[in-house]
């Protein structure tokens, strides 16, 4: 079956068919086409209620060479944003100039007119409540500005609270959990195997009798040591 332009009104009489009933091989055999064409004709038609994908707001003939005009705009642009992705310059020329341009094209542009890629240098700003809204973690670590100028991205430093979790777990799962503001030390963690673990340990050889710990600074500690044996446990 080579390639041919189908019309709408066959397009529109398969899916008929289709809702009439029919087998789909029948209608590929009476109209000549294939399963994959009836099947997009269909996610098609369910997306935007006809047969035929409207055409993109920023589909046209594309531009090879920006004007100086839109360099400037493209430039003042990235001095208010230096870490925007290119794709995201491109939708804003489409919605902002009415400007159809692919990324490769406009990457080439950028670089002519001296706009080249570099690393962010992040620059802390003033915590007020224009920035108070957006927290979100700093993941961009690329920009553009001028050659020979640095890419500067104002942003906010974001020193929340800090917590620590530690937790006992066994074969049959979790038998004790404790949050902490701030770390552990061998105090806090010296308080929670008296408090919260060892009244759900057993004394040994029972089961949940023996104690195990890792190498960390905390663990090692002779009054942990001495609670836990005179408790009737293994450490």
């Amino acid at each position: 079956m080579g390639n041919r332009k189908i019309s709408s009104d066959l397009k529109e009489c398969a899916l008929k068919l289709w809702n009439l009933g029919w087998d789909i091989e029948d209608i590929c055999d009476a109209l000549g086409v294939s399963r994959a064409s009836i099947y997009r004709w269909e996610a098609i038609f369910a997306e935007y209620g006809t047969v035929e994908r409207p055409p993109s707001p920023i589909r046209g003939q594309q531009l090879r060479i920006l004007t100086r005009a839109l360099m400037t705009a493209c430039e003042d642009l990235f001095t208010e944003e230096s870490d925007l992705y290119l794709d995201e310059v491109v939708m804003w020329l489409a919605l902002t100039h009415d400007i159809s341009i692919s990324v490769s094209t406009l990457c080439r542009n950028l670089k002519e007119a001296g706009l080249t890629r570099k690393l962010l240098h992040k620059i802390a700003a003033e915590r007020d409540e224009q920035f108070s809204k957006n927290e979100k973690t700093w993941a961009r670590q690329y920009g553009r500005a001028m050659m020979g100028q640095q890419a500067p991205l104002t942003d906010v430093f974001v020193r929340g609270d800090r917590y620590s979790l530690v937790a006992a777990i066994t074969t049959e799962g979790y038998v004790s959990a404790h949050v902490v503001e701030g770390s552990f030390d061998g105090e806090t963690f010296l308080a929670f195997v008296a408090v919260k673990l060892l009244p759900y340990m057993n004394p040994f050889p029972g089961e949940r009798s023996v104690l195990v710990l890792d190498n960390c600074r905390i663990h090692h500690n002779e009054d942990l040591q001495e609670l836990v044996q005179n408790a009737g446990k293994l450490p």
